[in-house]
């Protein structure tokens, strides 16, 4: 696994720009995976079409059963740490430890799009909104029109 990787390096460098990471947290909250919705536009700037199936190992082997319940287990304590400073120097390491997590999703991810074909010269806003609707239809969430909203969000911020 290379976790030092294009896609990290995408992710890492757009996260931080102005808007994304609230629309990033936003369609989080509904459900959807922001490392999954950030390879979407990453694909389409490589001209690559996005295929659920070459990813749903990823949920079923790494996100389910372990990123997930860490970083819900992160937001109980970061609630906690509120009543109960003490809790402090363990919610940063957890914070740390998902973040780690997280760069390995993103390794699995960029692993699974090198089999992604290329598609010659598509239009990236069209092909990302594609992408990202290929990636909605794929995952169980219930408002998928607020979800192509933060979609939309997300492709608008980073053109």
């Amino acid at each position: 696994m290379q976790l030092d990787n294009p896609l990290w390096h995408y992710v890492s460098a757009v996260y931080s720009q102005p808007g994304v990471e609230h629309v990033c947290l936003q369609a989080q909250a509904l459900g959807l995976q922001v490392n999954s919705l950030l390879l979407c536009i990453w694909l389409a700037n490589q001209q690559q079409q996005y295929d659920p199936l070459a990813y749903v190992h990823i949920d079923q082997q790494w996100r389910d059963p372990l990123l997930k319940p860490m970083r819900s287990l992160r937001y109980w304590l970061r609630e906690r740490k509120e009543t109960d400073p003490e809790l402090l120097k363990c919610y940063e390491s957890m914070k740390q430890t998902e973040l780690e997590m997280e760069r390995v999703d993103i390794a699995q991810l960029w692993e699974a799009s090198l089999k992604t074909p290329v598609h010659p010269q598509q239009e990236i806003t069209s092909l990302a909104l594609t992408n990202m609707a290929a990636y909605v239809s794929s995952v169980n969430v219930n408002n998928h029109d607020e979800c192509q909203g933060c979609c939309r969000s997300l492709v608008d911020l980073l053109r």
